[in-house]
């Protein structure tokens, strides 16, 4: 009889281990992706804590999610799409319209240049362009709800040259249109002075910039649209 109660002593202890050790493998939080799975040797709870590093497990599902069944927080979103305009490669860019560029009517950019021996150069010395809605009257046969300030430099280097501030419009079918420019000052007759726009910028519908003059001062200058045609008056 003592012999059947140690037997029966044993079989309750081994049942209960049993359910301990079950408890154990899934108790805590649930593991990251990629983790080793609850049927195996419990992790201790540092480890069911850590990030998935390295795991190439094809079934490994990309989430966030702390436990099973929990609702995603993190969402991708589709990037928001880019306007014409603003996808434009300005150094390689074809302007319609760009007269100071001493072309009658389209100039075609190649590396920020025309090539031409007298050179027009767009967005010289990391210039860049500056996007506002400001060109409000229209030609009926180019509407545009998208305008962009670009700076432009006529004449070689070792020479006398001019910059410009050009008002790009984009018209329908993906044309830019140059309205008239914003010019500034001659260089000096030897060439080796040359006024140049610091940094520019639209106010509403005017323009506003810093120029460095001939003389190496610096000055803020403000230009406003005259007229229906898009010409230019500084104030």
């Amino acid at each position: 009889m003592r012999g059947n109660l140690l037997v029966g002593a044993m079989l309750t202890v081994a049942f209960v281990a049993g359910c301990t050790s079950a408890v154990e493998r899934v108790g805590g939080d649930a593991g990251p992706a990629g983790s080793p799975s609850t049927s195996a040797s419990p992790p201790s709870p540092s480890a069911s804590r850590a990030p998935a590093t390295g795991s190439t497990s094809p079934s490994a599902p990309a989430t966030r999610s702390a436990t099973p069944g929990a609702p995603a927080t993190r969402t991708s979103r589709p990037a928001a799409p880019v306007s014409e305009i603003r996808r434009t490669d300005w150094p390689n860019a074809t302007i319609r319209n760009l007269g100071f560029c001493g072309e009658s009517d389209s100039v075609v950019f190649r590396n920020g240049s025309n090539g031409l021996d007298i050179p027009c150069r767009i967005l010289p010395n990391g210039a860049r362009p500056v996007y506002a809605e400001f060109i409000t009257e229209e030609p009926a046969n180019a509407p545009s709800t998208e305008d962009a300030l670009v700076l432009v430099e006529l004449g070689n280097s070792d020479a006398a040259r001019r910059q410009a501030l050009v008002p790009v419009q984009l018209a329908d079918g993906g044309g830019r249109y140059a309205w008239p420019v914003i010019l500034g000052d001659d260089s000096s007759p030897s060439g080796d002075r040359v006024m140049t726009f610091v940094s520019y910028r639209v106010v509403g519908e005017d323009v506003q910039a810093t120029v460095r003059k001939l003389d190496g001062g610096t000055e803020t200058r403000r230009w406003r649209k005259a007229d229906g045609s898009g010409n230019w008056k500084r104030y």
